[in-house]
């Protein structure tokens, strides 16, 4: 794709629900489900890397691997502003950056597209996935230029996503669920067991 923008993976959680070793490394369809994300972003974008929370986490995937710029455990608008910082640094901040989960095996084809779209036509400071009426926060289009803004308002305490967006034009794609979530994610072993048999549907 000819967009202005790249790709970051979100991969800070602990996996504490799936034995502890953190979701990039999880097995799935014998791939990782880093892998298994990576494939499905990689011919999307012209720049893919992974976010972790620290350098403890590892992978054998030869992948950039952009570590959090806060040291405390605040969650994923960290993960977020990590991916903001590698956006202005590859692209400026009239660049964007699309911010996908680890946990996310059945991502579809189109989602760069369709996000970039959207922002544009809406000129949206930020867009996010939607599906089944649920909007997905750690699936989205984010202009690099609000990275000042959110180091701001997590200096001043917030903590979630939706209150920092709060303050921005945002707007939401909406894709339909035909037997399979394009957004179902993974936090524990009934997810991945539940993961595994939806594969069926995609044969």
């Amino acid at each position: 794709m000819n967009y202005n923008s790249i790709c970051i993976i979100l991969a800070g959680g602990k996996g504490s629900r799936l034995d502890g070793k953190g979701k990039l490394n999880q097995n799935f369809n014998n791939k990782t489900l880093l892998e298994q994300v990576y494939n499905k972003v990689k011919n999307q974008f012209s720049y893919v890397a992974v976010n972790v929370n620290n350098a403890k986490r590892s992978t054998k995937l030869n992948i950039e691997i952009v570590y959090d710029k806060f040291s405390d455990n605040i969650g994923p608008l960290a993960g977020i502003h990590a991916a903001l910082c590698q956006g202005n640094k590859k692209l400026g901040k009239d660049g964007y950056v699309c911010i996908v989960p680890v946990d996310t095996p059945f991502l579809p084809k189109d989602l760069g597209k369709r996000l970039h779209n959207n922002i544009f036509k809406n000129r949206s400071e930020v867009v996010f996935a939607r599906s089944g009426n649920r909007v997905h926060p750690t699936v989205g289009l984010w202009k690099n230029n609000i990275k000042t803004k959110l180091e701001l308002s997590i200096n001043k305490g917030v903590r979630k996503i939706d209150k920092f967006t709060s303050s921005l034009k945002v707007s939401y794609e909406d894709w339909i669920i035909n037997k399979i979530d394009p957004f179902y994610n993974i936090n524990n072993h009934e997810d991945l067991n539940k993961a595994k048999k939806m594969t069926i549907f995609l044969k």
